[in-house]
């Protein structure tokens, strides 16, 4: 055996010990700085700490975490198949500020050991969101802060990078498990918002939380009063709960993923978004850098996925196979440190720390901190018990446990007490006082639009001629734009909401259509010289928009902000008691009197206005009013489903070609992946409907549920991957698109600038200029000649009108152009194709109704006007029927 220069006699004697022991979660900055000298019996290292040399012996190929015998320093070691070894010292671990507010849900991530974040890696734009700053990299990606552009929100935007990036089968089942997670909504979980690809990056985006996770809390102040603890602890268990009800498991749950809002919210972070690893899949050292410095920890052979000190016993062995009961013991180990102030096992092993879960009984909570009452050492000690088949079933009964010790009722029938009503009633009463004025600031508004009305009305039986018949118009515009302008300034409006929402799901087929029916609207209002009173209704309009915020907005706001303040403390309360945030919203709504709705809406938003109005109109025993069918209701719920129609194709066809990026891999045809990928994505989208009602199934029947549901999934994924599943495809998808309503309104547009360009051309519009000589009645200077002369030539023109020749050599009236483009771009309102047939015969009749032979029936009614009639008659069914929902 040959000796490097330098090792001591000692050295030659030390062998490989079997006792090391293999860790199969080993992350390192490997080194080249290892020598390998071979032998007959041995393999020497140096220690990359001390850089004494060791002897291995013939160790077999896998992951060790040997401890140097001179300076007693752990190090990571890696033997490949050809038996050489690589090396690396401990990471070291950096202290982070608790004290920065950042996205809550990854301030436990750092920048991965060994590689450098590129800055200029990520465009300053991705998808409609434009990156503010980094926050944290992790093993699967990098997060950033950043703002999502059409509705100006700020949100947490994870990019998914590495090894899962580049297998399309792994990122095809870790999108599918987001997907299922973004269509599930609750108090208790980070909402995931949207997913897509730009760049060349995937990328999640996700609610931007503000507040911290209970790691950090725990690190500043110490360890949490009991009733404290076990409050947060019952609101993340309803947050896993509703999650375990649709078949989602989390797999890491830990104090850094239960972030704490500023309201006193417990929210589950990271739910869809955790990596369950394949067997066989193999980690670069960089990747087990990465996994290290981020606190999760994945096994050699990719069968454990979580972070070790709240690991589940059988998680170790196989994370893929794990149910909702691995997340109880997470929860319980959870509990634990937030009672106890540090992990119920610790190690500088990872091994070591699996072991102690595996076999070790956890230290009595009442010895670590005598405060803990046993009713609460029982809980966590049935939740971390180390048989799954020990533990709670379901979470159904850990919370039973939990609201049990708090002294609350059954989950949903949350009953005040008789002086938390009273205070209660008392702050919506201050309320309700404080906005009196604020009913005025509607009628304000619907006063304007019966003036604007009554003033184009005025103006014309004047004679202040045709250029003012759109003051009215202007001033409805003015006044409804400019005050929902400046009331955004205050506070979320859900009228401006749902219209980001739908600009932002706008394509460039969108933008095309309406940039041309701004042109041909800006052409007709310039050439029929209709511009100066649509600019005096504007300005008009502006000015009572802000005399309704500066005299009613404006101190109503100011006026609510204290009850409103007050109100906001008392729900805080309340959650930090335990209280279950479905049975607190019900009590708001029934304990707040007839004005209930816009208190509600203040403190919960518009969106949980509406759940709570549906979920009130079933119950019986609520006597205030529920249904509130107003103008805003009405837009919101319009631009909701144009919303949901968009977002549910922009889904589907990321999801299809994620699964035909692996489907192509295996082998398939281009035309046939394509084929199978979308196919499997309508199952996956079909899965994971939301089901109403699971939520409130036993615990037993609940986890059932979510069982049977994910054996479908597989089922329905595995039928579409052979050809079994088959959804049809849209077969008059192309057919729809050309008949529905923007073709149609873009074609009306088309003929109304058309109209425009012949009625300039030829005058036409100049028989309005004449009909202001009528002016002159008003004032009694009235010259009889001229008022004749435009009445006879104002009437010639709209009885018999100007002619253009035009398709096929026919006649058609100008004023017939106009008509039939004014009919079909209204028809563009009407979403859908059932509209198409009616508008298109309507505009056919109009447009050759006289060349078809229709007759005139007097001098007064010529062939185009009869034609013109006949069209809108046939049109008008079409307006009734055409809005009905799609087959």
């Amino acid at each position: 055996m040959t000796r490097p220069n330098g090792m001591s006699e000692d050295a030659l004697a030390i062998c490989w010990q079997n006792r090391w022991g293999r860790t199969s979660s080993v992350t390192m900055a490997f080194a080249s700085q290892c020598v390998l000298v071979c032998g007959d019996q041995c393999m020497w290292i140096n220690c990359p700490s001390c850089e004494k040399s060791l002897s291995l012996g013939q160790p077999k190929p896998g992951r060790y975490r040997p401890k140097c015998k001179y300076c007693s320093e752990p190090f990571d070691l890696r033997i490949d198949s050809g038996g050489n070894p690589a090396l690396g010292a401990e990471p070291e671990a950096r202290p982070r500020s608790a004290a920065r507010e950042v996205i809550a849900q990854y301030q436990g991530e750092s920048i991965p050991l060994g590689r450098k974040h590129d800055a200029g890696s990520i465009p300053d734009r991705l998808g409609g969101y434009r990156v503010l700053r980094l926050l944290g990299c992790g093993a699967m990606g990098t997060v950033y802060e950043a703002k999502q552009i059409s509705l100006d929100r700020l949100v947490a935007l994870k990019t998914i990078r590495g090894r899962l990036a580049e297998n399309p089968a792994s990122l095809a089942r870790f999108t599918r498990e987001a997907y299922a997670a973004a269509q599930l909504t609750h108090h208790n979980v980070v909402q995931i918002y949207d997913f897509g690809e730009d760049h060349g990056l995937h990328f999640f985006s996700m609610e931007w939380v503000r507040g911290g996770p209970l790691a950090d809390l725990i690190r500043e102040k110490g360890r949490l009063e009991p009733r404290l603890a076990a409050s947060y602890a019952v609101q993340a268990a309803r947050g896993l709960q509703f999650a375990h009800q649709h078949g989602m498991v989390h797999r890491d749950i830990k104090p850094a993923n239960l972030l704490l809002t500023k309201d006193g919210i417990i929210k589950v972070a990271d739910l869809g978004l955790v990596k369950i690893p394949d067997h066989g899949d193999t980690e670069s050292e960089s990747d087990m850098a990465v996994d290290l410095a981020s606190g999760t920890h994945v096994t050699l052979q990719g069968t454990a996925v979580g972070t070790p000190a709240y690991m589940a016993p059988e998680q170790s062995v196989d994370a893929a196979g794990v149910d909702g009961r691995a997340d109880i013991y997470s929860l319980g180990c959870t509990m634990f440190f937030m009672l106890a102030g540090r992990p119920p096992f610790e190690g500088t092993v990872v091994s070591d720390v699996k072991q102690q879960h595996a076999t070790a009984q956890p230290p009595r909570l009442t010895e670590v901190n005598h405060r803990v009452p046993d009713e609460l050492q029982q809980i966590v000690s049935k939740a971390m018990a180390k048989n799954a088949d020990e533990r709670y079933e379901s979470l159904a009964g850990m919370i039973r446990d939990l609201e049990s010790y708090l002294g609350l009722a059954e989950e949903h029938d949350f009953s005040p007490s008789s002086q938390q009503a009273d205070i209660w009633e008392a702050v919506a009463t201050k309320y309700r006082d404080a906005t009196r004025l604020a009913s005025l600031s509607t009628w304000l508004l619907w006063g304007s639009f019966v003036v604007s009305i009554g003033l184009t009305c005025v103006l014309v039986w004047l004679g202040a001629g045709p250029r003012w018949v759109l003051t009215g118009i202007g001033m409805i515009v003015g006044a409804v734009g400019g005050s929902l302008v400046l009331r955004v300034r205050l506070s979320q409006c859900p009228i401006i909401d749902h219209v980001r929402k739908w600009l932002g799901a706008w394509s460039r087929w969108d933008w095309g259509v309406t940039l041309v029916s701004t042109l041909t609207i800006s052409v007709l209002v310039l050439l029929c010289g209709l511009w100066p009173g649509l600019l005096i209704g504007l300005l008009l309009g502006a000015a009572v928009g802000f005399c309704n915020d500066r005299l009613l907005v404006l101190p109503v706001w100011k006026a609510q902000r204290e009850p409103l303040a007050e109100a906001e403390r008392l729900i805080r309360d309340l959650r930090i008691s335990g209280t279950d945030e479905n049975g607190l919203r019900a009590f708001v709504a029934r304990y707040s009197g007839r004005g209930w709705q816009s208190l509600y809406e203040d403190l919960f938003g518009y969106d949980s206005l509406l759940q709570i109005r549906e979920k009130m109109t079933r119950d019986s025993s609520f006597t205030e009013p529920t249904e509130v069918k107003s103008l805003r209701d009405r837009v919101c719920s319009l631009l909701r489903q144009k919303i949901e129609q968009h977002q549910k194709r922009l889904d589907h066809q990321h999801l299809a070609t994620i699964e035909e990026r692996g489907l192509a891999r295996e082998g398939l045809s281009a035309d046939e992946a394509r084929d199978r990928a979308w196919q499997i994505a309508a199952a996956i989208m079909e899965n994971t409907k939301v089901e109403s009602g699971s939520e409130s199934l036993p615990g037993a029947a609940s986890a059932q549920a979510a069982i049977q549901k994910r054996a479908r999934m597989k089922q329905m994924i595995a039928d579409a991957r052979s050809g079994k599943y088959r959804r049809e495809r849209e077969p008059l998808a192309v057919a729809r698109f050309a008949l529905g309503g923007q073709t149609r309104f873009l074609v009306g547009c088309l003929l109304l600038f058309l109209f425009a360009l012949l009625g300039n051309r030829k005058g036409l519009f100049e028989q309005f200029k004449q009909i202001d000589a009528l002016g002159t009645v008003s004032t009694g200077d009235l010259d009889l000649d001229q008022v004749s002369n435009a009445l006879k030539g104002a009437a010639a023109t709209a009885t018999y009108g100007e002619t253009s020749t035009l398709l096929f050599a026919w006649d058609i009236q100008v004023w017939s152009i106009g008509l039939a483009g004014l009919l079909l771009a209204l028809s563009g309102f009407i979403s859908g194709w059932r509209m198409t047939p009616f508008a298109t015969v309507a505009s056919v009749v109009i447009l050759f109704g006289p060349a078809f032979g229709i007759p005139g029936l007097t001098s007064i009614l010529p062939p185009w006007l009869v034609a013109a009639a006949i069209g809108v008659v046939i049109y008008l069914p079409g307006v009734i029927w055409g809005e009905r929902a799609e087959d």
